[in-house]
């Protein structure tokens, strides 16, 4: 049976949970967690954790801030004013901007609207979370380098 190493193809169901037990995500029976191994897709820490099982095995896995989404970084929380805001919709608490369209490198989600505009939070939603992880491994594949490029960062389902 295969091991996760480099380049290894993984496929797992997990779930994701706050320092309460609250779930924050799971994966589904029609999108479950899939990545290659050591490409920088996943948690460095996690991609530690997994390093080494194989198929069926279980693993869980609680990481700090520091080792998972960061801290709260306060000075990510500004004011932008009307006139930096998207002006083809109407800008409402809750929602996710992502500066320069689709092609954005970071996310930034409104947390409240202002006289001036609106109070942004740029920083990743888990950021300050101690998460714990439960996954299953369901495969592993083998390295094939080709189909690493078919690979997507993992989309989040929430609970």
């Amino acid at each position: 049976m295969t091991k996760i190493s480099t380049y290894c193809e993984v496929t797992a169901k997990y779930v994701l949970f706050d320092e309460n037990r609250l779930c924050l995500a799971t994966s589904t029976p029609e999108t479950p967690l899939r990545y290659v191994h050591g490409t920088g897709q996943m948690l460095a820490t996690l991609e530690t954790a997994l390093s080494g099982h194989q198929a069926g095995d279980y693993i869980k896995v609680t990481l700090t801030p520091e080792e998972a989404y960061g801290p709260h970084r306060p000075e990510l929380v500004f004011e932008a004013i009307k006139e930096n805001l998207p002006p083809s919709q109407e800008v409402q608490v809750g929602m996710t901007l992502t500066p320069g369209g689709q092609q954005g490198k970071f996310s930034l989600k409104v947390v409240a609207l202002t006289e001036k505009g609106a109070l942004l939070d740029g920083n990743h939603p888990l950021a300050g979370k101690t998460v714990t992880w439960e996954i299953t491994i369901l495969s592993v594949e083998p390295p094939n380098i080709q189909r690493d490029e078919d690979h997507k960062p993992i989309r989040w389902v929430t609970c």
